[in-house]
């Protein structure tokens, strides 16, 4: 019966539902993991969360994001979230690009879907208004990490990759991870945050930290100064934070729909299988995520990733086919969540993390 989705919790979270006190308003957090086109494959699922679950909710609920994960939370906040949601998903996948895109050229086409789902009233009401505190997450880059010579970005990285493999902690001395948060309350996960590296969101720097926190290092043009922030170059957030392995500061639940079977520290870690993420973070944290049985339903047998770009060069019509039949199947997601999260069956099919 629930063979789409995969729920996994730590084990304060499992003693919660098991006990049978779990309900959308014991969630105080949610996260938003980086990964580019995997989150279609999360897109129906996060449709039943807008038009469903949250719909009526008045209490606030935080928000934490790097990069797509940043967006698809930019969405949460709008004035009708779930219209936003639906055009930055059309945005996205109406994206093309010449055989060799230039950084600039893919930055042009990232600021036209923000700009397409986010307007100037959307922010407003973000914050100010929404029940989404928002919160993202980007990479503060000095020195050669901040160059837009991608030789001198090459020269800078791959020493990186060695720091990385030796202590994440080490390279947190290189990349500076920094918040932009909702200044109407300061998160309880900000104290993973330097206070200098700590930026109230604002009318004037909004886009700009949205826009930083997707900028793919080699790929997109990085983020310059920043309104309210140190000054400097601004980069995906997924370089320190790439599926979000933090201390989120609370005792309440947190809700985290994700697209994959790893949680991946960061960006740099994706090929070290032995590198996980601490337990210790976790144990309030419910992730749903797809199934094995899903994901061999799906066209191509797996979740959309940006290797698709390549993939389907000069073939935009069989990728968009994949990716809305993505979509199409993805809310059976949310379909199974909420037949076991309203029907008291969660608790049947919850495993530990």
């Amino acid at each position: 019966m629930f063979n789409n989705i995969e729920v996994l919790a730590g084990k304060k979270a499992i003693e919660i539902i098991k006990d049978g006190a779990f309900s959308e308003d014991k969630i105080s957090v949610i996260a938003g993991a980086a990964g580019g086109p995997k989150f279609l494959a999360l897109a129906g699922f996060d449709r039943l969360l807008l038009s469903r679950w949250f719909k009526k909710r008045k209490k606030p609920i935080f928000y934490i994001g790097s990069s797509i994960g940043a967006w698809r939370g930019a969405a949460f906040a709008c004035k009708n979230p779930l219209k936003s949601y639906n055009t930055l998903v059309e945005s996205y996948l109406s994206q093309s690009y010449s055989s060799k895109p230039s950084a600039t050229e893919v930055t042009k086409e990232s600021r036209r879907i923000m700009n397409e789902f986010l307007s100037t009233e959307d922010i407003d009401f973000a914050l100010s208004k929404s029940i989404f505190h928002l919160n993202f997450i980007a990479t503060h880059c000095k020195g050669l990490s901040a160059s837009s010579n991608p030789k001198a970005l090459s020269v800078a990285f791959i020493p990186s990759i060695a720091i990385n493999i030796l202590s994440r902690n080490l390279l947190l001395w290189i990349f500076t991870r920094t918040l932009f948060y909702n200044k109407r309350k300061l998160p309880p996960f900000a104290i993973n945050f330097k206070e200098d590296h700590r930026i109230p969101l604002s009318d004037e720097n909004f886009k700009e930290a949205l826009l930083a926190s997707g900028s793919i290092p080699f790929v997109m043009e990085g983020v310059k100064n920043i309104i309210g922030a140190p000054a400097g170059v601004y980069r995906d957030g997924g370089i320190t934070d790439y599926h979000l392995n933090i201390n989120f500061g609370t005792e309440e639940l947190i809700f985290y729909p994700h697209f994959s079977k790893r949680i991946t520290p960061g960006w740099l870690d994706k090929s070290l299988k032995w590198r996980n993420y601490d337990k210790n973070f976790f144990s309030n944290v419910i992730i749903i995520r797809p199934s094995e049985k899903f994901i061999n339903s799906l066209k191509y047998k797996k979740i959309p990733d940006r290797s698709d770009f390549k993939t389907f060069l000069g073939n935009d019509k069989e990728r968009l086919s994949f990716w809305r039949d993505t979509i199409k199947k993805s809310s059976i997601l949310g379909e199974e969540f909420f037949e076991a999260a309203e029907n008291g069956k969660l608790k049947s099919i919850i495993k530990e993390l």
